[in-house]
C-alpha cells in the first residue's frame, strides 16, 4: 500500500455504503514520474523475516506511460505456540498515455495469506486466580492439526479520468475481486459450558470443553464495484462551488461453508493435540448482495471564512441468502436516503471551528443461526469540533466532540461460533484530540487522546441488553511519540524516536472483572544515506505483559510482547 488514510466522520457519500464514524482507505501504489528501484529486508523477534520491493519505470519522466511493480513477502511465528503468519503480496500497475486531458491507470494485485490464529486464554488463570496455578501465556487452546487458514485474494481494476474543455471532469473507478478462503479452527465452548466437568460432575478448572464447536469454513467470493462521477469547480454569485454528481453500483456473490465438527476437551496444563475430529453438521449458504446508489455533493466557499458542505445519497439494495443444505431462502429489498451537512468557519489563521451531521445506510447480507435475514444497518453522527494550525504550519491539531448512533449492528454470536446477531442500537459518545508539532528544529511530537463518555447498547428487542457497555472500548486511550532528526536541513542522517501508548480498563458483556489497562513504550533509531538506510525499532520496550481485550466472558486476548525489528533498505 502507498498509504493508509484514516478518514474521520461519515464517508458514505464518496465511498459507497460504509458506517458513520469513519473508515480506513487503503491507497494502492501507482506509477510515478521518476524511475526508481527500492527494496528492504527486515529481521525481528519471533523469527520475523520480511522482504519488500518497489520498482517504477518511467521512460518519459512522466506519470503517463509509467509502469510500477511492488511486492511483499513475510513469515513470522508468534508468542503463542503453533501460531504463525505468512503473507505474499504483489501488485503491477500501468498508466496509459492517452493525451493531456485523459488519464487511465490499470492496477492488479494478488495476495496469499496462511496462518493459524490465536484463540485467547481462559479468564480463570489469567485475570482471575486458578486453583491449579497460572496458565502459560504461550498456551494454544485450539488444535494445530485443525487450525490452519489459507486465503487468496485476486483483484484488478482501473481508474479513468477525462477533463472536458468546459471544465467538467469525468472519473470512473472499476474493480473486480475474487476471494478464496479455506480455514479450520477449534473453538472452546461458551458461557457456562466453557469448563469441562470431571467424572463426578464437578469443575476443577483444568480442562476446557470444545464439544461440537469446531469449524471448517470455506468462502468463495466474487464482487464487482463501479463508481462514475462528474466533478466541476466554478463560481456562482460570488461563491466557489466544488460539485460532485455520481452513480455507483456493487454486486457480490459469496459461497460460504461453515461445517460444524466435534473434538475432545483440552487440559490447559497438559495439552494433548492431534485429537480426532468428527463432522456433526453441514452448513452452506449462497449470499448475494446488489446495490445501486446516486449521490450529489457540493462544497461551497461562501466567503473567505465560511465553508459549507452539503451532500445527499439515495441507495437501493437487495440481499438474498439460500441454504444449499435445507433449501431455505430469504430475500429482502431495502432503500434509504442519507445525507450530510457541515459548516466550518475560519476565525483567523489559527482556529477554525466546525459542526457536522450525517446519516448512513449499509445492507447486511447473510442470516443468523435461525436463518433470519439481517436488517440493514443505519447510522447517525453529530460532530462539533475545532481545527488548529499555527501560521507557520509547524503546529497542527484538532479537537472534536462526537455523538454516534448505529442501529442493527452485527456482532459475534457468542453462543454459535461462525454466526452473528444484531443489536438494536449502539450509542458512542466522546471527545477526540490530535496534535502534531515541530516544537524545535528537527524535533517533532505527535499526540492523540480519546475520552469515551458513553459506549453502550441504547435500544434492543431484548430489554436486558439495554444499558450494557460495548465490548472492549476503553474510557481513555492515549499516545505520545517524538522523533528527533540530528540534521533537520537534510533528508539524510541519523534520527531517534520514542513514545508510549495505552488504554484504561475495558469491560466485556458477561465478564465480572475488568480487562486491565496498560501503557507500553516504543523506541526507534536509524540512519538514512543517499542509497541505503537502516533502522532498529522496538515495540513494548520493557516487555510488559498485558491483555488487549476479551473475546467473551471466558477468554482474553494477549497483548503483543516486546518486538525487536532491524530493517535495511536500499534505494536506486
Amino acid at each position: 500500500m502507498d498509504q493508509v488514510q484514516i478518514l474521520k466522520g461519515p464517508a458514505s457519500i464518496n465511498f459507497g455504503l460504509v458506517a458513520p464514524g469513519g473508515m480506513v482507505n487503503l491507497v494502492t501504489k501507482r506509477p510515478e514520474a521518476e524511475s526508481f528501484a527500492r527494496a528492504s529486508m527486515t529481521y525481528g523477534s519471533y523469527s520475523l523475516k520480511e522482504g519488500t520491493f518497489d520498482l517504477n519505470y518511467s521512460p518519459n519522466n512522466s506519470e503517463k506511460g509509467a509502469f510500477r511493480l511492488n511486492g511483499r513477502i513475510s513469515d513470522q511465528d508468534d508468542p503463542t505456540d503453533y501460531v504463525y503468519f505468512k503473507n505474499f503480496y504483489i501488485s503491477p500497475s500501468y498508466n496509459f498515455d492517452l493525451g493531456d486531458n485523459t488519464d487511465l491507470s490499470v492496477i492488479a494485485s494478488y495476495q496469499h495469506r496462511e496462518y493459524i490464529r490465536q484463540q485467547g486464554l481462559p479468564v480463570i488463570g489469567t485475570l482471575k486466580d486458578n486453583p491449579n496455578g497460572p496458565i502459560d501465556r504461550s498456551l494454544y487452546i485450539g488444535d494445530p492439526n485443525f487450525g490452519k487458514y489459507e486465503a487468496d485474494v485476486y483483484r484488478t481494476g482501473y481508474t479513468f479520468k477525462h477533463t472536458f474543455d468546459n471544465g467538467w471532469n469525468f472519473n470512473q473507478n472499476f474493480a473486480v475481486q475474487k476471494t478464496e478462503m479455506d480455514g479450520k479452527a477449534v473453538f472452546a465452548r461458551t458461557g457456562s459450558n466453557f469448563w469441562a466437568k470431571d467424572k463426578q460432575g464437578e469443575i476443577d478448572y483444568t480442562t476446557i470443553s470444545r464439544r461440537n464447536n469446531s469449524r471448517h469454513q470455506v468462502i468463495d467470493n466474487l464482487s464487482f464495484a463501479i463508481d462514475n462521477r462528474l466533478n466541476k469547480q466554478f463560481d456562482l454569485y460570488g461563491m466557489q462551488h466544488d460539485i460532485n454528481i455520481g452513480v455507483d453500483a456493487f454486486q457480490e456473490k459469496s459461497d460460504y461453508t461453515n461445517d460444524k465438527y466435534d473434538i475432545g476437551d483440552l487440559n490447559i496444563y497438559n495439552p494433548v493435540y492431534g485429537q480426532n475430529v468428527t463432522l456433526k453438521q453441514n452448513a452452506r449458504d449462497i449470499n448475494r448482495l446488489k446495490y445501486l446508489g446516486l449521490y450529489l455533493r457540493d462544497r461551497i466557499q461562501l466567503n473567505d471564512q465560511l465553508l459549507l458542505s452539503l451532500s445527499g445519497r439515495q441507495d437501493w439494495a437487495q440481499t438474498q441468502t439460500t441454504s444449499l443444505v435445507t433449501g431455505n431462502a430469504s430475500k429482502q429489498s431495502d432503500n434509504a436516503f442519507t445525507g450530510s451537512a457541515s459548516v466550518m468557519y475560519t476565525l483567523n489563521d489559527i482556529v477554525a471551528p466546525y459542526v457536522s451531521y450525517a446519516t448512513s445506510f449499509t445492507p447486511n447480507s447473510g442470516t443468523d443461526v435461525n436463518s433470519n435475514p439481517f436488517k440493514p444497518e443505519k447510522g447517525k453522527q453529530v460532530e462539533v469540533g475545532m481545527k488548529l494550525q499555527s501560521p507557520d504550519q509547524r503546529i497542527q491539531g484538532a479537537i472534536a466532540w462526537y455523538d454516534l448512533k448505529r442501529q442493527n449492528v452485527l456482532v459475534t454470536d457468542t453462543a454459535n461460533s461462525g454466526y452473528k446477531v444484531q443489536r438494536g442500537e449502539q450509542l458512542t459518545r466522546g471527545i477526540e484530540t490530535e496534535l502534531s508539532a515541530e516544537i524545535l528544529e528537527g524535533l517533532k511530537l505527535t499526540a492523540a487522546y480519546t475520552y469515551t463518555i458513553d459506549a453502550e447498547i441504547s435500544k434492543d428487542a431484548n430489554a436486558s441488553n439495554v444499558g450494557k457497555a460495548l465490548d472492549n472500548i476503553p474510557e481513555h486511550a492515549y499516545s505520545l511519540s517524538a522523533r528527533y532528526k540530528f540534521d533537520p536541513s537534510s533528508k539524510l542522517g541519523w534520527y531517534v524516536g520514542g513514545g508510549f501508548r495505552g488504554e484504561t480498563y475495558k469491560t466485556v458483556d458477561g465478564l465480572d472483572v475488568h480487562v486491565p489497562g496498560y501503557t507500553v513504550f516504543d523506541t526507534e533509531a536509524g540512519y538514512d544515506a543517499e542509497r541505503w538506510g537502516a533502522q532498529l525499532a522496538i515495540r513494548n520496550l520493557f516487555d510488559k505483559d498485558y491483555y488487549a481485550g476479551a473475546l467473551n466472558e471466558n477468554l482474553v486476548t494477549l497483548g503483543n510482547p516486546r518486538q525487536i525489528n532491524f530493517t535495511v533498505k536500499f534505494n536506486y
